[in-house]
């Protein structure tokens, strides 16, 4: 499947808009742990910077590319940061195929973007 500018904007707003209703149960529900409150906060970030990406994914692409791929690579490091922390109460294997699916999810937007990025930076120069 090609991914479109269009379908990466749904893409990264519809993930925006779960991630903020998850993190905000998460964070209410977290006050027993502060780790538990630190990790909701932290994918709350995650979950605004997502939003806005995909309302102005095009003229990231075009002007900032940098900043959509390094978003995503730190959105990698926060899956394998959640997996070694769910480690702490045993290993389960629906945990590692989560993690697995996660990343090829996060290898999959990253060539998206990365070939994006290059047709809009060819549309905005004249030929």
């Amino acid at each position: 499947m090609r991914e479109t500018v269009g379908s990466l904007k749904a893409y990264f707003i519809v993930v925006a808009v779960l991630g903020l209703i998850g993190n905000f149960s998460a964070i209410a529900a977290s006050s027993i742990n502060p780790l538990f409150l630190i990790i909701g906060l932290i994918g709350l970030v995650f979950s605004v910077a997502y939003l806005y990406m995909g309302i102005s994914l095009r003229k990231l692409l075009a002007e900032s590319p940098k900043i959509v791929s390094n978003v995503i690579l730190a959105s990698m490091v926060y899956l394998i940061i959640n997996f070694l922390i769910s480690l702490l109460g045993g290993f389960q294997v629906g945990l590692a195929v989560q993690l697995a699916i996660g990343l090829l999810i996060t290898w999959y937007l990253l060539t998206n973007v990365k070939r994006l990025s290059q047709e809009e930076k060819s549309k905005a120069r004249p030929e």
